[in-house]
């Protein structure tokens, strides 16, 4: 009979397999995102005196999406260009959220928006390695991004972080197809899955993503601004069309 997966969350933590935090030890929470997933809080962990995000998740179906996440992160978290896992914790109402490393200069997109003017080259290209540091870590770990885009990589103490596993995959267990062309953000996402629907992406996809992550690293911008429709920017894409590449990048 198949676990419930709740039931399986649950035995993990008994059994020491995941870190459990109560929820009493975290205070003073702002709200930092929201998604279709739930919201995400920044959070005060006295114990360790260190700010934490809570990412929460909204209804009792996600269950199964949080845990293949954590088992995930659990997997890769100790490299230092990935988000850390500390655990999950419990609130009142039953609702479990992961306790995730704080970043403490947001997303990808937002850094290169306050810092671009003051970066140099050599920045770039350190923030850029390390991105592909962390990628590969992955991809030597058999596991998928299929969402790399730049609020999916948060910056903390200039270091790059990737982040959100929530509709990552291990090789081993991706579908024949995977209908992922809904999922993630238009501009970064691999041509193939706009032409074929069920194309099944793989190591190449990410690659395609990081792709477009180079590109905003060296321009400043996030790619396709001028785009509104998502389905005339997949039709531009679909053409054969790119971002000019930056003046004077090699």
């Amino acid at each position: 009979m198949a676990i419930v997966p709740e039931e399986w969350l649950e035995k993990a933590i008994s059994d020491g397999h995941i870190n459990y935090l109560e929820y009493n030890k975290f205070t003073n929470p702002i709200e930092i995102g929201n998604g279709g997933f739930g919201k995400v809080f920044r959070y005060d962990w006295g114990d360790c005196e260190l700010t934490v995000a809570l990412k929460c998740f909204k209804v009792e179906e996600t269950i199964k999406d949080f845990i293949n996440e954590l088992k995930l992160l659990r997997k890769v978290c100790y490299h230092p260009n990935v988000i850390i896992f500390y655990g999950v914790t419990k609130d009142s109402n039953g609702n479990y959220s992961m306790v995730l490393q704080y970043a403490n200069e947001g997303t990808l997109r937002e850094y290169l928006q306050i810092n671009f003017t003051k970066l140099q080259w050599i920045d770039k290209l350190r923030i850029a390695k390390e991105i592909a540091f962390g990628l590969l870590f992955l991809h030597d770990n058999n596991i998928i991004h299929r969402d790399l885009h730049s609020k999916n990589i948060l910056i903390h103490q200039r270091q790059p972080k990737i982040t959100d596993f929530g509709i990552s995959k291990k090789m081993n267990e991706m579908s024949k197809t995977s209908n992922s062309n809904i999922y993630g953000m238009p501009a970064y996402i691999e041509p193939k899955c706009f032409i074929e629907p069920k194309y099944k992406r793989d190591k190449k996809s990410d690659i395609y993503s990081f792709g477009l992550i180079l590109w905003e690293i060296s321009s400043g911008r996030s790619p396709f601004q001028s785009f509104e429709s998502v389905y005339s920017l997949a039709i531009h894409i679909c053409q054969g069309n790119r971002e000019e590449p930056i003046e004077d990048v090699n």
